[in-house]
């Protein structure tokens, strides 16, 4: 993929998500070549995520250091980003969907490298005019829900993006109760506190 269609892609993105996902699907990239993209999209996210809070330190220390570590937010995102894909792919299935996991997998990815640029673009905004921020900030989450919904309803073939928008709600709910559940198994021992407290 050249630049200029690269450049093509994230403009339909933004424009046409819906025709952006049925392009990215009719790559037809193979397993490995998605997993090795989605490892460079997580480590290209934790280097700019450092970026920004090297520009915009903490007042806590230890805060900073844990989210200056690359090894814990690669860690975090990267299992993130696994476990909504699993979720979007299992929960639109049992809804009617017909995605593949090569489907879901491609679409989220190509979502984590526009937020790298994204995340980009937030650095300069910070350093020219850190007052739009948080507008910014609206106006990107509220994109991202609109192109997310387009693309699991893309993968899945359910034309209607209602029901996409129900796959993305369950999911959620689905990976709160998984992080919910891990987080009391294994938060105790962590924070250093007895099991059965």
């Amino acid at each position: 993929m050249n630049t200029l269609s690269l450049r093509s892609l994230i403009t339909t993105t933004v424009t046409n998500p819906a025709l952006a996902a049925r392009q990215l699907m009719s790559l037809n990239l193979g397993r490995e070549t998605l997993w090795l993209a989605l490892a460079l999209a997580v480590v290209l996210n934790a280097l700019m995520h450092v970026l920004s809070n090297i520009l915009t330190p903490l007042q806590d220390p230890d805060i900073q250091g844990l989210t200056n570590s690359l090894v814990v937010f690669v860690v975090v995102v990267g299992g993130g980003l696994v476990l909504s894909i699993a979720a979007f792919y299992q929960v639109g299935r049992k809804m009617g969907g017909t995605a593949s996991f090569n489907d879901m997998m491609i679409v989220m990815v190509w979502l984590q490298f526009l937020r790298v640029l994204v995340q980009a673009i937030n650095i300069v905004v910070l350093i020219v005019a850190p007052g739009l921020l948080a507008i910014l900030a609206i106006g990107i989450f509220l994109l991202g829900l609109y192109i997310t919904v387009h693309f699991i309803d893309q993968a899945h073939r359910f034309d209607s993006p209602l029901k996409s928008l129900g796959v993305l709600v369950l999911s959620a709910l689905a990976i709160a109760i998984v992080i919910t559940i891990l987080l009391s198994l294994v938060g105790g021992s962590i924070l250093g506190l007895p099991a059965n407290v």
